[in-house]
């Protein structure tokens, strides 16, 4: 007979220390208040466990849902869902919509899930609602979101961008970059800057390792495009070494492979650093989750007009309006410090305010 889910508090000690061993709290006596499971309980279990768990029998495929081949959707890996809900680990009893013939999938005796820091939730019966079952890609982006979360020491630092000039330069080249096919998008301006960015902070272009933090020598830029069903990060390889027409017509050519759903394996593959436009929904500011395994990602606001004020070289001030987005760099803070973040951030904005 299983033991029944542990349902009670734990603190962020005890639950790292869940996750860093895959343990389950249910087989865990608790002698704190209530049966709670204290830090003291988890390390008395882990010296009266015979052997520790093999790496090779709790390892799991860390390469990030959306760079495993798959049919080009994000968080698609190796294993084809095709999008089928999968059923709910027991049965929803007490839903108006589970019928008394439904049954749980049966399990192989080898295919055990992996162990949860947290117990699986049960279905509210208190107020009425409708159980929509979890897709495979939903599991998928849970799993790897968690996994970021608990992977890294995630450390975010805000700058606002005065995109005056880039607008300028935009309005006068967007002309002459049409008439060869190209759409000067905003994203390729940002994508130049990151590269700039990238380059004055190589440890922000890195991967940690156990050995030491892996810099990678080329910028290999993921920029998120948003879909219907969810988000897409196609990778712009070898971003340094293209003008700004060159990004603006690889940005064109994978955002619309990406809608299409026609972006092959290798275009979502190999990112060492992403970009988020969160800011065409209308959001000003946010804080994304870092798309492991790399060091950073940088989030864009919405284009607002805002007054600011404006000292000449004389000192005097004045009151202007001028275009601005607020741009946030979520970054790891095992590799890189606020110091290296904030040096990133000011070398993107004076890239992009000083844009010529």
């Amino acid at each position: 007979m299983e033991p029944n889910a542990y349902t009670g508090h734990v603190t962020p000690v005890v639950a790292r220390m869940v996750a860093e061993h895959q343990l389950d709290l249910a087989q865990i006596t608790g002698t704190g208040r209530d049966g709670r499971v204290t830090k003291k309980d988890v390390e008395a279990y882990l010296a009266a466990r015979p052997t520790a768990p093999t790496a090779d029998a709790i390892a799991e495929d860390d390469t990030p849902p959306w760079e495993r081949p798959g049919s080009g959707d994000l968080f698609k890996s190796t294993q084809d869902y095709d999008d089928t809900p999968t059923p709910p680990s027991t049965p929803p009893v007490g839903t108006r919509h589970a019928s008394s013939s439904d049954q749980p999938a049966k399990q192989s005796p080898t295919a055990a899930a992996p162990a949860r820091v947290h117990p699986v939730e049960p279905i509210p019966t208190a107020s009425p609602g409708d159980l929509v079952p979890l897709t495979g890609m939903r599991r998928a982006i849970a799993d790897h979101m968690v996994r970021s979360k608990h992977t890294s020491p995630h450390v975010t630092t805000i700058f606002e961008v005065d995109l005056s000039a880039v607008l300028a330069h935009r309005t006068a080249n967007k002309d002459s970059y049409a008439k060869q096919g190209v759409n000067l998008t905003l994203t390729a301006y940002f994508v130049s800057a990151a590269v700039e960015a990238l380059r004055a902070v190589p440890y922000l272009n890195a991967q940690w390792t156990d050995d030491g933090i892996f810099l990678h020598r080329v910028q290999n830029i993921g920029v998120a495009v948003a879909l219907d069903e969810g988000l897409i990060v196609p990778v712009i390889k070898n971003a340094g070494d293209y003008n700004l027409l060159g990004l603006a017509r690889l940005v064109n050519d994978v955002a619309n492979r990406a809608r299409s759903k026609q972006l092959k394996p290798d275009e979502v593959k190999d990112g060492t650093f992403t970009i988020t436009n969160h800011g065409v929904s209308g959001s000003l500011v946010a804080m994304p989750i870092i798309n492991q395994p790399q060091v950073g990602i940088l989030g864009v606001g919405m284009l607002e007009k805002r007054v600011k004020v404006i000292t000449d070289a004389l000192g005097n001030d004045s009151i202007a309006i001028r275009p601005c987005v607020y741009v946030s760099l979520t970054f790891d803070h095992r590799v890189v410090d606020g110091a290296a973040g904030d040096t990133f951030l000011l070398k993107l904005k004076q890239t992009l305010e000083g844009w010529k």
